[in-house]
């Protein structure tokens, strides 16, 4: 999974639900963002024993995750094991932070997933229009 450096995550914490939300994260299709855009990855988080399904093009992987309390999320597949922190969670949005460092996952709800939401800064745009404070206000005073 392809992880970025965002600076918006940290200024719109606030907004975001809790991790821990099991029925915003769970059966829902979540489509990785990344820059190659010839295959379609989408993680879904089944609440059935923990299951992660991971579908690239079509293609199942079978892995697990867990909540670990304190906003952690292990991810495993075949892959590896991954240790996530919250970032942001939203309906359409969730940005899970790599443990130790700055750089963040991006995942899209496939039910919002278009052609401005499949790229860092499509997201980057949308999050900054929904939760900008500057954003909200020019939206009210420009007719």
């Amino acid at each position: 999974m392809k992880t970025f450096l965002l600076d918006i995550i940290p200024k719109i914490k606030r907004y975001s639900e809790r991790l821990d939300n099991r029925a915003l994260l769970t059966n829902k299709h979540w489509v990785v963002i990344d820059k190659d855009l010839t295959k379609k990855v989408v993680f879904i988080f089944r609440e059935k024993e923990n299951q992660l399904l991971v579908s690239q093009n079509g293609t199942i992987e079978k892995g697990s995750w867990d909540y670990l309390g304190n906003e952690s999320l292990l991810i495993e597949t075949s892959g590896g094991a991954f240790l996530f922190k919250h970032g942001f969670i939203d309906n359409t949005v969730l940005a899970l932070k790599v443990d130790g460092k700055e750089e963040y996952a991006l995942l899209v709800n496939d039910d919002h997933f278009n052609i401005n939401l499949n790229s860092v800064d499509g997201i980057i745009q949308f999050l900054s229009e929904k939760y900008s404070l500057e954003n909200r206000y020019r939206k009210l005073t420009i007719p």
